[in-house]
């Protein structure tokens, strides 16, 4: 099916090369179509955004996909592919009548100088403890002691990071001490900025395999294992929400998201959707079920991690294997052997690290003391536990066995991020949440956070790992929908009086009371 579909759209460029022969457009707005990012729109374009359409083997990087999006509805989809195609071949598009989104970051061009800054001691510190601290209390949650567990603090970093830039007073006071401790939001944007653009460039990698000829020899390839996608679905209704442009500057300057006016209905969350679907690779399909009624505002995150390990696991080394789980029943499994080189270990736990293809990341396990639960386990880390746990690791031979796995999670993490210390933003605050820097339609404590939606996925298996999450923050206004009168009870089960109005006067024609019926 994949092959075929690439071919389809080859047919199409090759019935059309007469006409699209040395044909390139201007590349200066986004959403013209320049996948590879090369300044100039072409026939090459068209060939990568089928392959990436099919799920071949092929990266492009997020601007190469907003490049994609031609009709600016924040997923890039086979509608997109037929624009392009048609844009090279000079026929007119069609324009729908209605778009059900429309891009608000048209015309907002990238601030001049805006530079990521690389993480340091400070923002490592404040990121650990994030991470550390948003699994302490996902596992606080959980009523299911037997659930596995699995957060991204990342994509909920970044998620809540775009929602900080509209806050204020003691809004924004509090969502910076939980992500970032001592940093400001200005700080965080920019490492946030930093750390996103370095995880996204591609690293050539070189690794001893079979090339296409069948020998055993060293292979160079390109390898970026980490996509990103940030996008914020805004309500189209100028009385409930208006957003201020300097919100809209830092959107665009640190988070490089799709920023698009919607009508917050269901065809929203159809949208919302097939985003998510589309950039978890289909491994989170679907992240919303339905908006909440007051709903304004939606900003969302969407990750993914798939890498091949630098050493995989031959058909030998896996075998059959057994796993006690946490309430103590015994499953059978698949467990894999290998041998590893750097061992991990404290007072509590040990472990091992096991590094992916291209070495720029590696999984890293870390087994309790047979005399300590998981759950004491991990209430017992901290960010700084963590940090130097995984800093004095010890170069040495590991014989390591680990089960193949793959499971979904889904949380919603508003009890979980007001535990760590930002009840205001949800409007349980002391003071009343401010987020005037993203709705200048705001009344005073009328926007808040609703919902915090996180789902995650993971599949370790023989030859690597796939690894997809999703964060959506969702934005409400409270008094945006008034509720309808209750309706007052009158039970004429007493005696009472009764009259026979003059509507035009108010005076009574008849009147009487009832005070007994026979």
């Amino acid at each position: 099916m994949k092959c075929r579909r690439i071919l389809s759209v080859l047919s199409a460029l090759t019935l059309m090369a007469g006409s699209m022969t040395g044909i390139s457009v201007s590349a200066a707005e986004k959403g013209a179509g320049d996948v590879d990012q090369n300044g100039k729109v072409e026939i090459a374009d068209a060939i990568m955004l089928a392959r990436w359409l099919a799920e071949d083997d092929i990266t492009v990087t997020t601007a190469g996909l907003a490049d994609a999006d031609l009709n600016g509805d924040g997923i890039v989809t086979s509608e997109d592919q037929g624009k392009l195609l048609c844009r090279l071949a000079g026929i007119p598009e069609e324009q729908p009548a209605e778009r059900r989104s429309v891009d608000l970051l048209k015309g907002i061009e990238t601030s001049e100088g805006i530079k990521g800054k690389a993480a340091d001691a400070a923002f490592v510190a404040a990121q650990s403890k994030f991470s550390v601290d948003l699994l302490k209390q996902a596992l606080e949650k959980e009523t299911d002691k037997n659930k596995n567990l699995l957060v991204s603090p990342l994509s909920v970093s970044l998620a809540l990071g775009m929602t900080m830039n509209g806050a204020k007073g003691d809004t924004l006071a509090e969502m910076q001490k939980v992500l970032g401790g001592e940093l400001t939001a200005d700080e965080l944007n920019a490492y946030y900025k930093g750390w996103s653009d370095r995880l996204l460039a591609p690293e050539t990698v070189r690794y001893y395999g079979y090339n296409e000829d069948g020998y055993f020899d060293e292979i160079e390839t390109e390898s970026a294992p980490v996509t990103l996608a940030n996008a914020i679905w805004i309500k189209d209704d100028e009385q409930m929400i208006r957003v201020p442009r300097p919100f809209l500057q830092n959107i665009a300057d640190y988070y490089r998201a799709g920023v698009f006016k919607a009508p917050c209905d269901d065809t929203t969350v159809d949208d919302v959707n097939i985003w998510c679907d589309e950039n978890t690779h289909h491994m989170i399909p679907k992240v919303l079920d339905e908006l909440s009624p007051d709903a304004v505002m939606l900003l969302a995150n969407a990750l993914t991690f798939e890498d091949v390990w630098d050493t995989q696991y031959e058909d030998y080394r896996v075998g059959d294997g057994t796993f006690t789980a946490a309430n103590g029943e015994i499953r059978d499994v698949k467990m894999m052997h290998s041998e590893e080189g750097v061992y991990l270990s404290d007072d509590e736990a040990t472990g091992f690290m096991k590094d992916y293809r291209d070495r720029r990341y590696s999984f890293a396990a870390l087994l309790p003391n047979e005399d300590i639960s998981i759950d004491d386990y991990i209430a017992s880390l901290d960010g700084e536990k963590l940090e130097k746990l995984l800093q004095t690791k010890d170069y040495c031979d590991v014989n390591a066995a680990m089960p193949k796995f793959s499971f979904d999670y889904s949380t919603e993490l508003g009890d979980v991020l007001k535990a760590l210390g930002m009840p205001t933003a949800f409007g349980e605050g002391e003071t009343a949440p401010e987020f005037t820097g993203l709705n200048e339609a705001n009344v005073e404590g009328d926007t808040k956070i609703s919902r915090v939606i996180h789902k995650t996925h993971i599949d370790v298996s023989e030859s690597g790992t796939k690894a997809a999450a999703v964060t959506v923050v969702e934005m409400c206004v409270e008094s945006a929908v008034e509720e309808p009168p209750q309706p007052k009870i009158v039970k004429l089960d007493r005696p009472f009086v009764f009259m026979i109005l003059d509507n035009q006067t108010g005076l009574p024609l008849f009147i009487g009371a009832v005070k007994d019926i026979l």
